[in-house]
């Protein structure tokens, strides 16, 4: 594994400590979630910037497939405007396939 991602990782099952005010660990709806306020300089968060931001990128989602015996993946770009619609389509139902893995897709002009 790349060395700058193991770097980023959050652990979910570390206690938050008092002193990084930036990073608080809850659960919602039974899932867990970390909660940050600033960035990794220190930053706070501009909601506007970040959403622009967001627009631009894409996700490739990993569907895994069955067609008679063979199994097969399929690789969707999908526009952040788009993913939640795309993702609702697997909700209720399997004959979509079935999601295997959602990676965020950075245009190289934005990096």
């Amino acid at each position: 594994m790349d060395e700058n991602k193991e770097n980023k990782i959050i652990d979910f099952s570390k206690k938050s400590n008092k002193s990084e005010e930036n990073i608080q660990n809850s659960i919602f709806k039974g899932f867990e979630y970390v909660k940050l306020t600033k960035d990794e300089n220190g930053n706070t968060f501009k909601s506007d910037i970040l959403t622009e931001y967001a627009k631009k990128c894409f996700y490739v989602v990993t569907v895994l497939k069955t067609n008679g015996i063979t199994p097969a993946l399929y690789k969707y770009k999908i526009p952040y405007e788009a993913l939640l619609e795309f993702l609702s389509n697997f909700n209720s139902s399997n004959e979509y396939g079935k999601i295997i893995d959602i990676e965020r897709y950075i245009p190289e002009d934005l990096a």
